[in-house]
């Protein structure tokens, strides 16, 4: 190359670097000539502080910084890599700030935390932005919600927290709305309705993000009138792309034979938990609750589909693939909405882990619905055995009657583990689970059904004394690793870390730290009242921290539980932030 051309050459990289470098920060520059073999050049920049990509979701179980899904990760496990807080130093966690929710309700949520921005839910529908280095409040969102809400509401004016994506924070409402709040000052971008709360219909769990669309399931499937159904939205718009009910809406539905006497009509199946998305297979993995009247299977003979069941859904169409169903014809109110967690197996099998609130843990073949293994959680005496694919054999003398009242029937329909979600760890291979061990006595009784109230079928329902803890499980064989038990039922959702740690909350309201090999209780803190929300670790200006929602209550028979514990304990909600001390 002689000097002219060598010369001509660099003047149009100069002229090329001067134009980019003119787009990239904003000021005008002019370049003599323009870059070789570019017509149009053109770039754009927008601030978008805490954008959440498709990417970022898709790769959360390799960050450890940000908690970005209701169980951490696309694998539900609940599992963080962060190891500043360990089994060595946890005796030195201490308070580092403190959130009051300013509200009295039961407290269910969790946070969701993008480069140490906390967003978390309060009972009536309250969102907040917080720094979560200092808890200083960046905004909050408080929703106006209906005078005559109340009565339609089984457990209380409950939310499981915000999903985030692009940039936007997504909340599901009691009110049946879907609220899109800009993720840098709060204000609502858009809202979706989605039903009609005097039905019954209300909305209460974190939405999923899956295949860039929101996703929803509603809750209230006990009030008559109500069907359960799972929604995906547009995210941009709200713009519903796809919705798949948890029943049958009409006779020509195949799944309505499994429905004596059309009894599908009335049926629930509310779809009241968050689900989980399988990215490999592209599947939506969503729990459906139980068939209505909750007492009285007589009415509803058959197996009730899809009650009791973790859907298998195409994330682009919501159409079912499979379905595997806990409790056929359930007559104890036992739900199949519990979390599901997805694992590779030491024998090689994909996996998905569930506890139920029919008192048992399961290992599904997540392609194709079959069952590889089922042991009890606690105490369970409403079956004899299981048939075939795990299918339940009942026992006669549990199942609820007009004539008499039938006793000590166990679980009690909280459940062997109630919706607080489990966790697993890879480095022990365990499933951590919170577990109750109670019974119930149960009389059933003719009702007619009327929409908007309640359809339970229930003359008796008596829950005896409760306990509880923490049990790990081999997830492989499902042989039981150690347990914690405690004199308070498990009302908190777990979390294990890299730390050789996992984190769970009692109805007292101790915030514990365990060992993840051995159970053992390294550390306690009371923050004050019962705690009913779920732990979770995040990293902001480089430390890590701990948080726990906590203020007691809910639904089911909760309430007569606390009776007792607000005897000495008062009411309250918020959340508590923790650090190693300095």
């Amino acid at each position: 190359m002689d000097t002219a051309t060598l010369r001509a050459a660099l003047r149009q990289a100069l002229a090329f670097t001067c134009v980019a470098a003119s787009l990239l920060t904003g000021h005008a520059q002019e370049a003599a000539e323009p870059p070789l073999g570019v017509d149009v050049l053109e770039a754009g920049f927008k601030w978008r502080p805490n954008y959440v990509s498709d990417d970022m979701l898709r790769h959360a179980d390799k960050d450890a910084n940000n908690w970005l899904h209701y169980g951490k990760d696309y694998q539900n496990t609940r599992f963080s890599q962060l190891t500043q807080i360990n089994a060595d130093n946890v005796r030195k966690l201490v308070p580092k700030w403190n959130l009051s929710f300013g509200v009295n309700d039961a407290q269910d949520s969790q946070t969701t935390v993008v480069n140490g921005r906390v967003y978390v839910t309060a009972s009536q529908n309250k969102v907040f932005a917080l720094d979560g280095a200092s808890g200083r409040m960046i905004w909050k969102y408080e929703r106006s919600l209906p005078g005559d809400l109340g009565p339609r509401l089984c457990c209380e004016a409950v939310n499981r927290g915000v999903a985030v994506f692009k940039d936007k924070v997504y909340m599901a409402t009691l009110d049946t709305h879907v609220v899109a709040l800009n993720a840098t000052n709060g204000t609502v971008e858009w809202e979706a309705k989605l039903g009609d709360y005097k039905s019954g219909d209300i909305y209460t769990s974190m939405p999923l993000v899956a295949k860039g669309l929101i996703v929803v399931g509603n809750s209230g499937g006990d009030v008559g009138g109500n069907v359960g159904k799972i929604t995906a939205l547009d995210p941009d718009s709200g713009k519903v792309v796809w919705q798949t009910f948890t029943r049958p809406t009409s006779a020509a539905d195949p799944a309505a034979k499994t429905w004596a006497n059309d009894s599908w009509q009335s049926g629930g199946v509310s779809a009241w938990l968050t689900g989980t998305y399988d990215a490999k297979s592209n599947l939506i993995l969503w729990g459906a609750g139980n068939p209505t009247p909750d007492f009285d299977p007589s009415v509803r003979k058959g197996d009730n589909l899809y009650s009791n069941s973790t859907l298998a859904l195409d994330a682009d169409t919501g159409k079912l693939r499979f379905h595997f169903q806990y409790t056929p014809n359930d007559a104890w109110d036992y739900d199949g909405n519990n979390e599901v967690i997805l694992v590779d197996d030491q024998k090689g099998r994909k996996v998905w882990l569930h506890a139920d609130r029919n008192g048992h843990l399961y290992s599904i073949d997540r392609t194709n619905g079959k069952c590889q293994w089922v042991v009890p959680i606690a105490r369970v005496n409403w079956v004899t055995g299981f048939a075939d694919n795990c299918r339940p054999i009942v026992n006669p003398e549990k199942v609820p009657r007009y004539d008499r009242v039938v006793t000590d029937v166990a679980p009690v329909l909280d459940g062997g583990k109630e919706w607080h979600p489990a966790a697993y760890s890879p480095l022990t291979r365990y499933v951590y689970v919170p577990f109750i061990d109670s019974s119930m006595d149960l009389q059933a009784k003719k009702q007619e059904w009327k929409r908007g109230e309640w359809f339970l079928s229930s003359k008796v329902l008596k829950a005896n004394p409760y306990t509880g803890g923490v049990k790990a499980f081999d997830a492989t064989t499902g042989e039981l690793a150690w347990t914690r038990p405690q004199s308070t039922p498990a009302t908190s959702g777990l979390l294990t870390t890299a730390g050789r740690l996992v984190f769970s909350g009692d109805a007292e309201g101790f915030f514990s730290a365990m060992r993840d090999d051995t159970g053992e209780t390294l550390w306690r803190f009371n923050v004050g009242t019962g705690i009913h929300g779920n732990p979770t670790t995040f990293t902001a200006d480089g430390k890590q921290y701990v948080a726990i929602v906590y203020g007691p209550g809910g639904g089911s028979i909760w309430p007569l539980v606390y009776d007792e514990l607000f005897k000495r304990q008062n009411r309250g909600g918020g959340m508590m932030v923790f650090g190693l001390q300095e």
